[in-house]
């Protein structure tokens, strides 16, 4: 039975899409809008709390946001394409710590678009200027992905919403993250969730 993905292509869901591509696996999509209250239905938030997407569906298990859904599904479908490193694998430990940074990644990105300013040591991403120089660092390091010669889902993860942010001009067009971010939205499985997307 293939997963059901919630989706709307102007959304977060569109990494969830990416990701279902390079997992290479059955999937359907349930289109949700923004504005028809269809995200706020008693079904809907059942699935997602939050009534946010991306959300899942799959063999009657619902998972929602966006780190958990790529992480059950990067863990669930290993083949034909394994893209996280098994719970015993010396890589684990540098996935599970990337893929969660993204929340500083948003955090982030909402204190540049809001303009406010906080003490670093109450903000649990520390500040807006700590996350892009720790990215920088870390990005500069992908060879050519965040673990090396082995993609996984964090690059999705992490790596497309560094996309969107600079994109969008939440994060600046460093030269550290250009040459990374081509590899990227080169891949197949991204353009085809971007075709696919709309």
């Amino acid at each position: 039975m293939p997963v059901t993905l919630y989706y709307n292509p102007q959304s977060r869901a569109q990494l969830a899409r990416w990701l279902l591509e390079e997992l290479g696996i059955p999937y359907t999509i349930a289109p949700v809008e923004y504005d028809d209250g269809s995200m706020r239905t008693p079904g809907f938030l059942a699935i997602s709390p939050l009534g946010k997407i991306p959300a899942i569906v799959d063999d009657g298990k619902s998972v929602s946001e966006q780190v958990a859904v790529a992480l059950y599904l990067a863990d669930r479908y290993k083949s034909p394409n394994d893209l996280a490193p098994a719970i015993d694998h010396s890589q684990r430990g540098d996935y599970l710590r990337w893929m969660v940074f993204t929340a500083n990644v948003e955090a982030a990105m909402t204190q540049k678009f809001a303009d406010f300013q906080m003490n670093p040591r109450q903000a649990g991403w520390g500040s807006y200027d700590l996350v892009v120089d720790v990215l920088k660092k870390r990005i500069a390091q992908a060879d050519p992905w965040l673990l090396g010669a082995r993609f996984t889902a964090v690059d999705v993860v992490l790596g497309g919403g560094l996309n969107y942010a600079v994109k969008f001009g939440g994060f600046p067009a460093l030269p550290e993250f250009t040459p990374y971010l081509e590899r990227l939205t080169t891949r197949p499985a991204f353009a085809r969730a971007a075709v696919a997307g709309g």
